[in-house]
């Protein structure tokens, strides 16, 4: 596994990434066109990974998971997968966010609840429900302090009753359990975030039509949530007032890392797409690759992409060694996460269009892989606050930042 060098420590993660690799070029490779239009494709290569244990890789061992928790390793199995189809990636990224806050805030009763459905073969997924209409990435601002958030949970008795809207969340319609971004409305700022969670099946949880999008079309669902009168039990709050906020921020700093080698992983695919292409093409008595003027195009290609993967791969390390980082909610690894995906994004734009430069009207056509991985990765550059915040959150991670 040299591209990943001496990141992966041991041999059963590297062997774990390495059935991954095998797994997307001989079965996703060759239908990843068909995962633009064909949701059955998309169940069958997905099923594929359930059974290879994708979904409960970062579970622990007493509910039957593989207790893959390395950030390290994470990241080198999200980027293979996302070689292949960088939707897919996201599917398998979904579970461990949705349930990273009850695992760090300890919630024994939402852990055993919903943890152990995802150890078995059957394909599921969560869904972390955060943007609403009244606040896109402002939701994840840190310095709004919860005052866009407009989904409310009112205790009553010993039940969260739950009213609002979501907009936008990733498999909406579709999973088994749902993490809810909501406010109390009995604290101010931080104290006021909570994280609840909702099983699939209650009463008063709804769903709009999915949307129409450029890219991600069919590995990823995106649909308004609606809550009327849902209700959960007490327990299953995430935490409390104060630790929600941080494991939500925490939440967010895990998100931007793991974008980045999804983004990464499609630039990947794109470079190998590129350098066979233009090794078949000939001009001036030669192939195209070979000439200096391409070859320098696609030397730029692969410096981008080993330098955003030995970022990431970096700040995945610090995220493995907390003692000496300190926590994933803080402005430092937050601000290091966001680099890494602010980086990345922009390498694999930068990738696919010196692609479509070096393979002319192949690139661009629906014939060829790349356009789609275009369409794909431009999402990832605009969820989770957008380049524009990331940006912001790396200048917070220096010094004191406030907007006037």
């Amino acid at each position: 596994m040299k591209r990943y060098g001496e990141f992966l420590t041991t041999d059963e993660d590297r062997l774990f990434v390495e059935s991954i690799r095998r797994y997307i070029d001989h079965e996703v490779m060759p239908l990843r066109t068909q995962l633009d239009t064909d949701h059955s494709v998309f169940e069958t290569v997905y099923r594929g990974l359930v059974e290879m244990g994708i979904q409960r890789r970062g579970f622990a061992e007493r509910y039957g998971g593989l207790a893959i928790r390395s950030a390290a390793t994470v990241c080198a199995i999200t980027e293979e997968i996302a070689r292949g189809d960088s939707g897919l990636a996201l599917h398998t990224l979904l579970i461990p966010w949705t349930m990273a806050a009850a695992m760090g805030g300890q919630n024994q009763e939402v852990m055993d609840a919903f943890i152990p459905m995802f150890c078995d073969d059957t394909p599921r997924v969560g869904c972390m429900a955060i943007t609403e209409p009244a606040g896109g990435c402002n939701v994840e601002d840190g310095a709004e302090k919860t005052r866009t958030i407009r989904t409310k949970a009112v205790l009553d008795g010993d039940e969260w009753v739950i009213n609002g809207e979501k907009m936008w969340p990733s498999a909406a319609g579709v999973a088994d359990v749902y993490c809810v971004v909501c406010t109390t409305g009995d604290r101010d700022g931080e104290d006021n975030l909570a994280l609840i969670y909702v099983p699939k099946d209650v009463a008063g949880l709804s769903f709009g039509k999915p949307e129409g999008k450029m890219g991600m079309r069919v590995s990823d669902v995106n649909a308004a949530i609606y809550f009327d009168d849902v209700r959960v039990p007490q327990s299953y709050r995430a935490a409390g007032p104060g630790t929600d906020w941080r494991l939500f921020r925490g939440n967010i700093s895990w998100g931007r890392l793991t974008s980045a080698p999804m983004a990464i992983g499609a630039a990947q695919a794109v470079l190998e797409e590129v350098v066979e292409y233009t090794g078949t093409r000939s001009y001036g008595g030669k192939p195209v690759r070979n000439h200096s003027l391409q070859g320098a195009m696609i030397a730029d290609m692969a410096i981008g992409i080993e330098s955003a993967r030995a970022y990431y791969m970096s700040v995945a390390k610090m995220f493995d060694n907390r003692r000496e980082y300190g926590n994933v909610n803080e402005d430092f690894l937050l601000g290091r996460a966001s680099a890494a995906k602010v980086y990345a994004c922009d390498v694999c734009e930068m990738v696919c269009n010196k692609a479509m430069e070096l393979t002319g009207s192949y690139g661009y056509s629906t014939q060829a892989p790349i356009e789609k991985y275009l369409r794909d990765s431009k999402i990832i550059q605009l969820w989770l606050g957008g380049a524009q915040l990331g940006r912001l959150d790396v200048a917070q991670s220096l010094y004191p930042y406030t907007a006037s």
